[in-house]
């Protein structure tokens, strides 16, 4: 589980990184194109939901996270993975649809937010995995004395 929640926290840090990279005024990725205002906008929320996102994947590992209502942290984890998931899978279907060679988008930006979506989707199942057993031991532990 340790594994997962580090990785979603650095899959969302880098992401959040792409979209200040972006907000700040690069333009990688966007050919040479630049950024309206709603995009910037975009950009903006991205990072915010980033940074929610990051925090998350650490609470859901950390001890400090236990400070957190679970169903909080698990309803912005299994959000993440359905939003992502969504996003990535939809974005591969309409790129392989669509008439163009292999682009840039299928190879790399729809399967990186599809791997978010698994990581996040992984890590609340593992959390809520590691959360009922660790009731039941804690149950049986009650029931042998």
């Amino acid at each position: 589980m340790f594994f997962t929640g580090y990785a979603a926290f650095v899959w969302s840090t880098l992401f959040g990184l792409i979209h200040i990279y972006w907000a700040a005024g690069g333009t990688l990725g966007f050919e040479g194109r630049t950024m309206s205002e709603v995009l910037f906008i975009i950009n903006l929320v991205a990072i915010a939901l980033c940074i929610i996102a990051a925090f998350t994947a650490l609470a859901l590992v950390q001890a400090w996270g236990r400070r957190f209502p679970s169903w909080l942290l698990l309803t912005s984890a299994w959000g993440a993975c359905v939003v992502l998931g969504l996003r990535g899978g939809a974005g591969i279907i309409q790129s392989m649809l669509e008439a163009e060679p292999l682009s840039l988008l299928l190879i790399i930006v729809e399967p990186f937010f599809l791997l978010g979506g698994i990581l996040y989707g992984l890590l609340a199942f593992l959390y809520i995995y590691s959360s009922n057993n660790g009731r039941k031991i804690k149950q049986n532990e009650i029931n042998m004395r």
